[in-house]
């Protein structure tokens, strides 16, 4: 996983300032164990690609994210720093107690993060297939 992290933190920081792989393994180990705890099996992979809909799509209050526009730009870098490891894994926590009781959007079948519209690099970054080789 750390090579993974390692790609994925790479890539970020194209584009961010700083971010730690640390904090994205910290917080990557912890929903594994989550996701174990709650003896999730097959369902976790729903869990996951639900989150990544859910957070590319909408803003944390629900409201619908504009990807693209005129002066939107929802991946430019915040002046401050607004993540954490802890506060990844609340969140992604939070949305599997939500999509447990059936109060979350459903992912459209065949939807695909890099195939969102104005997603970008971003969308590339997520489905790329990182090698062994990239860690080193």
């Amino acid at each position: 996983m750390s090579s993974y992290v390692n790609y994925l933190t790479d890539g970020l920081n194209q584009h961010y300032h700083e971010i730690k792989s640390e904090t994205m393994e910290e917080a990557s180990t912890k929903i594994l164990e989550f996701l174990n705890e709650i003896e999730a099996g097959e369902t976790a992979i729903e869990y996951i690609n639900g989150y990544i809909f859910k957070r590319i799509k909408f803003h944390a209050n629900n409201k619908p994210r504009k990807l693209q526009g005129l002066f939107v730009d929802e991946f430019a870098p915040l002046k401050t720093k607004d993540y954490s490891a802890e506060k990844a894994v609340i969140l992604f926590k939070a949305f599997v107690f939500s999509s447990r009781s059936g109060l979350t959007t459903e992912v459209p079948a065949g939807w695909e993060v890099n195939e969102e519209e104005g997603i970008g690099w971003f969308g590339e970054l997520m489905k790329s297939n990182p090698t062994i080789f990239d860690s080193l």
